[in-house]
């Protein structure tokens, strides 16, 4: 059992992104692994052995819950697992959901199934959740009632105003909150982005590629392609590109450490 550190959605200079404890195994687990609490941590192993370039994947918080999307825990394993294999593409599997992955130019890319986003009223508990003095100009929604809320605020709005909910969250929406702005001062393509789940014990997530899943879906209409910068506290940049029928979601991930368990 080999465990790695991964840091997917690195930015341009090699800051930020979100870190991941990625366990490799060399075949599906038949006992109970030990718990980590400090990152998310995924545990990996191939499909079959006559079909080893197949990973199944299982994601869980910091708090031990199971992650049913967890965009930078399959950009690590996808990073990872290629390089001990020697191969330029994979197939993942999580949760009952299959991702191609392949690496180009440096950087791991994702292939999803397109999402569809319903437009919606602002709710209007979101001044309060937030401490902001004014609403998103608009929202919309992704999935059932415990996956996605999308807020938008207007161009060159500064994310980073926003508080981070508490538990307290809960009491209004099951949904994760996605909040996103246009910066056309950086590029004709640039977002910003910030993503809050505190209902499932992560109060802001440091970089989410499943949060850009959404926002390629969601911006669709005006943008093809987005360069997303996650304003979180350590940062992460984020690349997608959107078709009718699918969307990829791409960053730069660099390994940080490796280590074998138990002599194994």
């Amino acid at each position: 059992m080999i465990t790695a550190f991964v840091d997917p959605v690195k930015d341009a200079s090699g800051l930020g992104g979100n870190r991941c404890r990625l366990v490799m195994l060399d075949s599906k687990p038949t006992q109970a692994l030990p718990s980590w609490s400090d990152v998310t941590t995924c545990v990996s192993w191939p499909h079959t052995s006559e079909f080893p370039a197949a990973i199944v994947l299982r994601c869980y918080s910091p708090g031990g819950q199971l992650i049913q999307c967890c965009g930078h825990g399959l950009m690590a394993a996808s990073h990872a697992w290629m390089a001990r294999l020697g191969q330029d593409a994979l197939t993942l599997f999580m949760q009952g959901s299959r991702v191609e992955s392949w690496q180009s130019r440096g950087e791991t890319w994702l292939r999803f199934s397109a999402l569809e986003m319903q437009s919606c009223e602002v709710p209007a508990w979101v001044r309060d959740v937030l401490s902001i003095p004014s609403n998103p100009v608009s929202a919309a929604y992704s999935g059932g009632s415990s996956d996605y809320m999308v807020l938008q605020w207007p161009d060159g709005f500064d994310l980073r105003s926003l508080t981070p909910p508490d538990e307290t969250l809960a009491n209004y929406t099951q949904r994760a909150l996605i909040c996103t702005a246009a910066r056309p001062e950086v590029g004709d393509r640039a977002i910003e982005l910030r993503y809050f789940a505190p209902q499932y014990g992560v109060r802001e997530d440091a970089a989410t590629g499943s949060a850009m899943r959404v926002l390629a879906a969601y911006w669709s209409s005006r943008f093809d392609r987005l360069l997303g910068h996650q304003c979180s506290s350590s940062g992460g940049r984020l690349l997608s590109r959107w078709a009718p029928n699918y969307v990829e979601v791409g960053g730069v991930c660099v390994a940080t450490e490796a280590v074998t368990l138990n002599g194994e």
